[in-house]
C-alpha cells in the first residue's frame, strides 16, 4: 500500500487528473450498468412469468375441483408442450392443500435429478428461479380455486430461461466491453484534455526558470484572450516579479547611493589627515582640520543612525505597535525645537489637538516629527514661520506641517522620497543632511497604515507636508 501511495504521488499533475477521472467514471458507469443490468433481468422474469402463467391458465379449464382435486388432459391443445425435452418443455405438477403430489407432465419420467420445490405458505401466485438440469428454471405457482373461490390446491408450472439467459449473459458482456473501451477513452481523453489544459502551467515553470537575479526584467507570457484561473496565476507571478525587480533595484541604488555617500566624507578625512602629516602645522591649522574631521564624523554617524533606523522599519522582525498618544508626542517633540527656532529667528506656531492615540512604535513616530520639523527649520529663513498642526479627520489623525522656506518644485516632488536625493535648489545643497530623512518618515508612516504628501507652489514658496494615521480606540 505504501507503494501504491509513493507510485501515485511521483504522478505528473495531469496523470493524476487522468486517473481520478477514470476512476470516477468507472464507478459511476459500473453503478448505472448495475442498475441496468439488474432492471433488465428482473424485467425478464417478469416476461417470462407472463408466458408461464398463460400456460396455467390454459390448464385450468382441465383441472377438476368438484369433488376432489383431479385434471384431465383429454382435448387439450398443448399436450406436446408436457412431453418435450429439456429445452423446450412445460413441466406441471398439480398439489392438493396439504402438498400431495395429485399429477405430474410426462416429461418428468424423462427427467433423473428431481425438480427440488417448496409450496407457498398463502394462497398467492408466486414464482421463483431456480438452477435444474444445469440450466435456468423459472417456476411459477398459481393457486386453484373451486367456484366458491375456496382453495384447493397448487398447480406448479416450471419452464426453462435458457434463451433469456444467454441474451443477459450477452447483454453483460456487452456492459463489460462498453465500460471498459469508455474508461479507456476516459483516461486517454482525461489526460489529453489535462495535458492540454496545464500546458501554460508548463509555459509558466519554464518562464520561471529562467529568470534569475541578472534578468528580473523577464515576464512571464500572459493570453490575455483567455481569461482563467492560470490567466489570474500568470498575471500574479508577473505582478510579484515587478514587486521583487524593484526591490531588487531599490536595494541595489540604496547599496550604491550608501556607498558614494559614506565614500565622500571618508575620502574628505583621510585627505585632510595625509596633509597635516606631511608636515608640521600650527596648532591653529590641527584645530581647524580636526573641526572638519569632526563635522564628517557626525554627517556619517547620522547618515549611520538613519539607515539603522531603515533597517529596523523595514524589518520583518519586529515588535508589535501599541496604542501611543501621539498629541503628547507631538507637543513633547515642539518643544524640544521651540529654542532652535528661537535661535534662528523663526516663528514656531503650534495647534495640537489633545487625547489623539494611533497604534504604533512611540519612538518611531517621535521620529517623524523630529525629521519633518527638522527639515521645516533647515530651510527656513530668519523671520519665517512654521506652523505645526495635528487634528482628528474622518478618523484619522492628520499632521500639518506648514513652511514659509524654499519650497520645492515638480521634478523635486516626484523624487522627494527616495533615498540619498537631494534636491537641487539653491539653498539645498549647502544644508548638512543624508537624504535618508524624508524616506524614514515614509517607511515608517506606510509600515502603520498611513501616508504621507508634500505639496509646494515652486522655489521660494515654503512647502506643506500631510501624514495620515489612522486613529486608534483608547483602552480605558
Amino acid at each position: 500500500m505504501a507503494k501504491l501511495s509513493s507510485f501515485f504521488n511521483r504522478l505528473s499533475l495531469s496523470k493524476k487528473l487522468a486517473f481520478w477521472y477514470g476512476l470516477s467514471l468507472f464507478l459511476m458507469l459500473s453503478l448505472f450498468g448495475y442498475f441496468l443490468y439488474e432492471t433488465f433481468h428482473q424485467s425478464i422474469h417478469h416476461n417470462y412469468d407472463r408466458h408461464l402463467r398463460f400456460e396455467a391458465e390454459q390448464l385450468l379449464p382441465f383441472i377438476h375441483t368438484r369433488d376432489t382435486l383431479s385434471i384431465d388432459l383429454t382435448g387439450y391443445s398443448r399436450n406436446e408442450a408436457l412431453k418435450s425435452g429439456v429445452e423446450y418443455g412445460t413441466y406441471v405438477r398439480l398439489y392438493d392443500t396439504k402438498g400431495r403430489l395429485i399429477y405430474k407432465s410426462p416429461n418428468f419420467s424423462k427427467i433423473d435429478q428431481p425438480l427440488e420445490v417448496e409450496l407457498p405458505d398463502i394462497p398467492e401466485e408466486s414464482s421463483s428461479s431456480s438452477q435444474w438440469q444445469s440450466l435456468p428454471a423459472r417456476t411459477l405457482f398459481y393457486p386453484i380455486t373451486d367456484r366458491d373461490q375456496n382453495f384447493c390446491g397448487w398447480l406448479e408450472v416450471t419452464g426453462f430461461e435458457w434463451t433469456l439467459h444467454e441474451e443477459l449473459s450477452r447483454f453483460r458482456q456487452y456492459l463489460y466491453i462498453l465500460i471498459a473501451i469508455s474508461v479507456a477513452l476516459s483516461i486517454l481523453g482525461g489526460y489529453w484534455l489535462s495535458r492540454r489544459a496545464l500546458s501554460p502551467v508548463a509555459s509558466i515553470i519554464d518562464a520561471a526558470k529562467s529568470i534569475t537575479a541578472s534578468d528580473m526584467d523577464k515576464r512571464i507570457p500572459v493570453n490575455y484572450q483567455v481569461r482563467d484561473e492560470l490567466t489570474e496565476l500568470a498575471e500574479t507571478f508577473n505582478m510579484m516579479l515587478a514587486r521583487l525587480q524593484k526591490g531588487f533595484e531599490r536595494e541595489q541604488r540604496f547599496t550604491s547611493d550608501a556607498a558614494h555617500e559614506l565614500m565622500t566624507p571618508l575620502s574628505s578625512m583621510r585627505s585632510d589627515a595625509e596633509i597635516m602629516l606631511r608636515k608640521p602645522r600650527s596648532k591653529e591649522e590641527y584645530e581647524e582640520t580636526i573641526r572638519r574631521m569632526l563635522q564628517e564624523v557626525r554627517r556619517m554617524s547620522e547618515m549611520v543612525h538613519l539607515l539603522l533606523q531603515l533597517s529596523r522599519v523595514d524589518s520583518v522582525h519586529r515588535s508589535q505597535p501599541e496604542t501611543v498618544n501621539i498629541s503628547r508626542i507631538a507637543e513633547v517633540a515642539a518643544q524640544k525645537y521651540r529654542e532652535k527656532a528661537n535661535e534662528e529667528g523663526i516663528n514656531l506656531d503650534l495647534q495640537i489637538e489633545p487625547e489623539l492615540h494611533v497604534r504604533a512604535h512611540g519612538g518611531y513616530i517621535e521620529e517623524v516629527l523630529n525629521n519633518l520639523l527638522d527639515n521645516a527649520l533647515k530651510y527656513t529663513g530668519r523671520g519665517g514661520k512654521v506652523s505645526l498642526k495635528l487634528q482628528r479627520s474622518s478618523g484619522k489623525a492628520v499632521i500639518h506641517l506648514e513652511d514659509t522656506g524654499m519650497g520645492f518644485d515638480s521634478e523635486t516632488k516626484r523624487h522627494l522620497f527616495e533615498r540619498f536625493y537631494r534636491a537641487n535648489e539653491a539653498g539645498v545643497q549647502e544644508q548638512s543632511g543624508s537624504g535618508l530623512g524624508l524616506p524614514l518618515v515614509k517607511a515608517i508612516v506606510e509600515l502603520y497604515g498611513g501616508k504621507i504628501k508634500a505639496y509646494s507652489e515652486g522655489e521660494g514658496e515654503g512647502s506643506t507636508f500631510v501624514v495620515e494615521l489612522p486613529l486608534a480606540e483608547r483602552k480605558a
